[in-house]
């Protein structure tokens, strides 16, 4: 009967161990690896405040206004060129810019209309500043008070950010 040696068991455990480790570190850099590439990709963060002054549309002319939050809290500015509420699409004729690391500023759109409808845009307003920005817009969107509206930011890049708002008075 032939002798047969194998390796021994400190050995064997030795060896376990450190391909274990070696594992362990490769699937690290793996999960970092796209955690940090993930953080660079430039992505808005959208809260909507609120849709006031709706009752103001009712029954004759009006504004109202499109309060949202906005925050980029990526290392790239995100440019903004339009939205949609309902049934209303605006694009604006210049770029809103949110600059990199910006936490909860206020955008504040200014709906114009009649007869309980939003039809445009009358001036843009980001962080109380006034934005020289026009928007050409299509269909229109009714405005009754305590009903919730959805939308969505669109970026330059063609990304979307949904929200919803409720209308109030």
């Amino acid at each position: 009967m032939a002798q047969r040696r194998g390796i021994s068991n400190v050995v064997a455990t030795i060896i376990l161990i450190a391909v274990a480790i070696a594992l362990a570190v490769a699937v690290a850099v793996w999960v970092f690896g796209l955690a940090g590439s993930a953080a660079k990709t430039a992505t808005l963060q959208i809260q909507a405040v609120g849709l006031n002054g709706t009752a103001s549309l009712t029954p004759g002319p009006g504004t109202a206004y499109l309060s949202l939050l906005v925050s980029n809290p990526s290392s790239a500015a995100i440019g903004i060129n339009g939205f949609t509420l309902g049934g209303l699409s605006c694009v604006f004729n210049s770029t809103i810019s949110v600059p990199a690391g910006t936490q909860g500023k206020l955008l504040v759109i200014k709906l114009t209309g009649s007869s309980g409808n939003f039809t445009g845009v009358n001036a843009i307003y980001l962080g109380g500043t006034s934005q020289s920005i026009t928007a050409t817009c299509s269909g229109k969107q009714a405005a009754q008070v305590g009903v919730q509206y959805s939308g969505y930011i669109t970026t330059v890049s063609g990304q979307t950010y949904p929200f919803t708002v409720t209308a109030s008075s």
